[in-house]
C-alpha cells in the first residue's frame, strides 16, 4: 500500500499492473466494501486521487460510483489536493514553416520601425465581425439571477438566419468605418467594399500620406481571392 501520492507516482503504470496481477490474479482494482461518505478518510482520499492520476478524464460522478462515496466528497478531495477541472482550448494548427515565417515577420517589423519610428501610425488594422439579426444570444454571457429557476426558454431558428457583416479599421488614432456587408462575406463583396468605400475613407483620413499607408487584414478566404489581391484600385495603398 502506498503511503503518499509521491510513492505512487514513482512507480510506473506497467509495474503497478504487473504487481496487482501477481497479488490478485487480475488487473482490476480490488472491490470496495461498504460506503464511506467522509472525504477526510485518508485511504479513500488516496484511492480517489490515484484514480484521477491514472485517468485524468474521469468524471466526479464515475469516481463517486467507483469509490462508493458522494459526489460532494469527491469534489472536496479534489479541492483539498488542489486539482482543478481544466478545459480543452482549441488553437490554430501551426504548419512546419510557421515559426520561421513569424520570426521573419518580427525581424522585418523591427527593421521598418527602426527606419521610421512612426511606421505603425501608417498601418490600417482591420477586421470583420458577423452579427445575427434574429436576436440570437450568446448564452455564455447571459445570466438571469433569481431565487428560483424561472425555466427560461427562447425559440431559436437556425435554418434561416439573417446576419450582417461589419468591417471596421483603425488608422493611428482614427476609426475607419464601420462599413456593412449584407449576406455572406465573399471575395466579390469584399472587393466591392474596398473599391467603393474602404479605400476612399482611408484616403480621406490619410490625406497627403496616402501613398505611405499599409493595409492589414487576416487570412480569411474572402481576403485571399485573386480579385482582391490583384485589384490595383483597391490596393493602391498596399
Amino acid at each position: 500500500m502506498y503511503e503518499s501520492l509521491d510513492d505512487y507516482k514513482s512507480e510506473s503504470g506497467v509495474e503497478r499492473t504487473v504487481r496487482r496481477f501477481e497479488e490478485t490474479g487480475h488487473i482490476k482494482d480490488p472491490p470496495k466494501s461498504g460506503r464511506t461518505t467522509s472525504a477526510t478518510n485518508p485511504e479513500k482520499s488516496l484511492d480517489t486521487m490515484l484514480s484521477f492520476i491514472e485517468d485524468p478524464h474521469s468524471s466526479i460522478r464515475r469516481s463517486a460510483q467507483q469509490h462508493e462515496i458522494s459526489k460532494g466528497s469527491i469534489g472536496n478531495i479534489l479541492k483539498r489536493n488542489k486539482f482543478h477541472p481544466c478545459k480543452v482550448k482549441l488553437v490554430h494548427e501551426l504548419i512546419e514553416d510557421d515559426p520561421d515565417r513569424r520570426i521573419e515577420f518580427c525581424e522585418t517589423m523591427i527593421r521598418m520601425i527602426d527606419e521610421d519610428p512612426h511606421f505603425l501610425f501608417n498601418i490600417v488594422f482591420s477586421d470583420e465581425a458577423t452579427f445575427q439579426l434574429d436576436g440570437n444570444l450568446n448564452r455564455h454571457n447571459c445570466r438571469y439571477w433569481s431565487d428560483s429557476n424561472p425555466r427560461l426558454m427562447r425559440e431559436h431558428n437556425t435554418q434561416y438566419r439573417e446576419k450582417l457583416n461589419v468591417w471596421a479599421g483603425i488608422l493611428h488614432n482614427h476609426i475607419v468605418g464601420p462599413f456593412f456587408i449584407e449576406g455572406n462575406l465573399n471575395a466579390e463583396a469584399y472587393e466591392d467594399k474596398l473599391r467603393n468605400e474602404i479605400v476612399p475613407a482611408i484616403s480621406q483620413i490619410a490625406g497627403q500620406n496616402f501613398e505611405e499607408i499599409w493595409y492589414q487584414h487576416d487570412g480569411a478566404p474572402a481576403h485571399y481571392d485573386r480579385a482582391p489581391r490583384t485589384d490595383r484600385v483597391a490596393y493602391t495603398l498596399a
